[in-house]
């Protein structure tokens, strides 16, 4: 291909590639395993870290690699923060103390979103590629309204109309049976449409958070993530999971009156009907919910990247398709499960050299200036007690 002037036109298009192998990962894995076993679980930070390290060292764009710093004593330490706290919440739920309950509680809601925030950016700032650091920046407040605050508030309203739709039915008597059923399903579409719109609404405004605060080195990322867009996504992946849901109560119903008629009195033939049933509606409903959560995820991906810029000159490109998304979760999950766990890093594997093959960068990286930026990791004791959240951000 040309250009104007009859000069070749140079392919500024890169893919990732993946370089990692099943045999090496599950050297990884099996280490990990068998000292996280003999030290009680105390490896299991150290051993997150050197998986992911792994997958990162094995990540490739245009000839370089990634690095992933991040230190297993400093996810250790923040580990055990958390779990201290989360056990106090527990206990006091437990024990029914309502004042410490509603105090962890308040911290939880009110902090939670600043320490992920603070977690991301110790992560991205322990990420290198070219020896150029990635970073992050977002105001607290703005990272509770995104994170707890609109979420809360949108459900709190979708769980009051459904309420005010169920309570409609309330006078009714059992024998307005039909109106009772119509009324239950109504709320039902309602709160599976309001959950869906939840979500898009919460997804959405994660994103434009997420990318217009993070960097790499002193170049900004930019993205213009349409809100309504993640929300007809959503709605869409909801609606998606509706049939096998039909199928599996026209399927379960039958057993379920069966079961209630006879009294919990079965033949053993009977009692083996029954839980052939139920295993084939749970396997129908996991499937849906495979299908469901591709959906969302493929389109989502492929939809944002699209709208993220680097620098204002690079670009992003996701290919993945629905039926290539499903067949990997599928087939991994069968790999993963025949074989009891043993044939999960071969599954990881080739998930992420999927993935890898439908990323791309468009633009001339070799015009990009890579300069390290000057922000150091904070040590602060908030700091450290949120490194241990470690948000699952792949890049």
């Amino acid at each position: 291909m040309f250009d104007q002037q009859g000069t070749p036109e140079v392919n500024h298009s890169r893919n990732i590639t993946f370089q990692g192998t099943g045999s090496g990962y599950f050297g990884v894995c099996i280490v990990n395993f068998l000292l996280t076993l003999v030290t009680f679980g105390i490896f299991a930070p150290w051993a997150y870290v050197r998986c992911k390290r792994y997958i990162y060292s094995n990540t490739e764009l245009s000839g370089s690699r990634f690095s992933y710093n991040v230190k297993g004593g400093s996810l250790f330490i923040s580990w055990l923060c958390l779990f201290v706290f989360f056990g106090a919440l527990e206990f006091s739920i437990i024990k029914q103390s309502s004042p410490l309950s509603f105090c962890l509680l308040a911290i939880l809601i009110l902090f939670m979103p600043y320490l992920v925030v603070q977690s991301l950016r110790y992560q991205l700032q322990s990420t290198t590629l070219n020896n150029v650091r990635f970073n992050f920046n977002a105001s607290g407040f703005k990272a509770w309204w995104v994170m707890m605050g609109a979420p809360l508030l949108m459900l709190a309203g979708v769980l009051l109309i459904c309420s005010m739709i169920v309570y409609t039915a309330s006078s009714a008597s059992l024998f307005e049976m039909e109106r009772i059923v119509i009324t239950i399903v109504i709320a039902m579409i309602v709160g599976i449409l309001g959950f869906g719109a939840v979500q898009g609404v919460a997804v959405g405004m994660w994103l434009n958070l997420l990318f217009n605060g993070l960097s790499f080195g002193t170049q900004k990322f930019a993205a213009t993530v349409s809100v309504k867009k993640c929300v007809m996504f959503s709605i869409i992946g909801m609606l998606l999971l509706t049939p096998f849901l039909l199928l599996v109560l026209k399927l379960i119903a039958p057993t379920i009156v069966h079961v209630v008629l006879s009294g919990g009195m079965m033949s053993p033939d009977e009692l083996a009907s029954v839980q052939g049933t139920i295993l084939i509606c749970y396997l129908i409903y996991l499937f849906g919910l495979i299908v469901s959560f591709s959906y969302l995820y493929v389109m989502m991906r492929n939809y944002y990247y699209k709208h993220v810029l680097l620098s204002e000159k690079i670009a992003f490109r996701s290919t993945l398709t629905l039926a290539g998304f499903v067949g990997q979760l599928v087939i991994n999950g069968l790999i993963t499960f025949c074989t009891f766990g043993i044939a999960y890093p071969w599954a990881r594997i080739r998930y992420c050299r999927y993935l890898a093959k439908n990323t791309w960068v468009d633009g001339d990286l070799d015009d990009l200036e890579l300069q390290d930026h000057d922000d150091k990791i904070a040590t602060d004791v908030v700091s450290r007690i949120s490194r241990g959240l470690v948000p699952n951000l792949n890049l």
